[in-house]
């Protein structure tokens, strides 16, 4: 079963938060040398503390459509500055605001991770983006594969693919830094008393891959973005919990569509009874019974 998880929490399950820690981390050496910074979509700020959380930062600008989030976010950077703004980036005035904020502090950095695909309209903020990005900002955003995944996800506005993505890449300055992010598998074996780090073997990127992800860095910055891996412990007892949760929800859902289909039934059994002819309406269940002990 697919997990729609779109708000980061120290609880999310290790395979999700790699994802999103792995962007940061990416847009980390942009975002170090940068006078100010932008973070579209923060959230609660979960991935961006994992990978900026030690560095002294200046002016940062977050930005999301969800108060408590927001509230959230940037309380584990190390900043000059924190401004937060609550905005909807779908819309004109939302990016108006946003670009506003924006504008007000040294040309910088923007990173917009996992943002375009949950607006009804991406329009407003994709120009506003190009033209920071002329101004001096360096940008660095992303957007899903969702033919990744066999199902559609409930909280996109907008499904994205190759293609898709290809129509955004040609909106973008034609020295647009482009890449892909693909999922990884591994394990890890440790001995006893053992507490220092273990060293990652090389990765070797199959050409044929296919991506979860698709990124674009542009403006005078992009080239900082370099291919890198990324791997964090998985958690067996949380990945046990998280899937008894689902299956107690699930068989909750199940339990609930039964009901509601058995109701739908004696509704359209009702209904097309009290359609019927008098004589048909009359035969309900008790009143046959009734005539059939009446019978001689």
């Amino acid at each position: 079963m697919a997990d729609w998880q779109e708000r980061i929490t120290r609880d999310t399950k290790p395979s999700i938060r790699v994802e999103h820690d792995l962007r940061y981390a990416a847009a980390a050496p942009i975002v170090r040398g940068a006078p100010s910074w932008a973070d579209l979509g923060c959230g609660a700020g979960v991935a961006a503390a994992d990978a900026l959380g030690s560095d002294a930062l200046g002016r940062v600008v977050l930005v999301d459509a969800d108060a408590d989030a927001l509230g959230q976010a940037g309380r584990d950077l190390r900043a000059r500055e924190i401004v937060r703004i609550r905005a909807d980036l779908a819309t004109d005035a939302g990016v108006a605001e946003v670009r506003a904020a924006v504008s007000a502090g040294s040309p910088g950095a923007i990173t917009c991770f996992e943002v375009i695909e949950h607006l009804e309209t991406f329009v407003p903020l994709v120009e506003a983006l190009i033209e920071l990005g002329s101004e001096g900002w360096t940008v660095v955003l992303s957007v899903p594969n969702d033919a990744f995944w066999a199902l559609e996800n409930p909280y996109h506005h907008t499904m994205w693919g190759e293609g898709s993505f290809e129509e955004l890449r040609r909106l973008l300055p034609a020295d647009a830094v482009i890449a892909h992010q693909v999922p990884l598998d591994g394990s890890h074996l440790v001995l006893e008393h053992f507490d220092g780090t273990l060293d990652m073997p090389p990765v070797r990127p199959r050409a044929d891959a296919v991506p979860s992800h698709f990124l674009a860095a542009f403006g005078p910055q992009a080239g900082l973005l370099a291919s890198q891996a990324l791997a964090i412990p998985s958690d067996l007892d949380g990945r046990r919990t998280w899937e008894r949760q689902r299956e107690s929800t699930l068989a909750v859902l199940e339990a609930e569509l039964a009901e509601l289909r058995a109701y739908v039934k004696w509704s359209s059994d009702e209904l097309a009874r009290l359609n019927a002819p008098q004589e048909v309406r009359d035969q309900t269940p008790e009143t046959l019974a009734r005539r059939g002990a009446a019978a001689p």
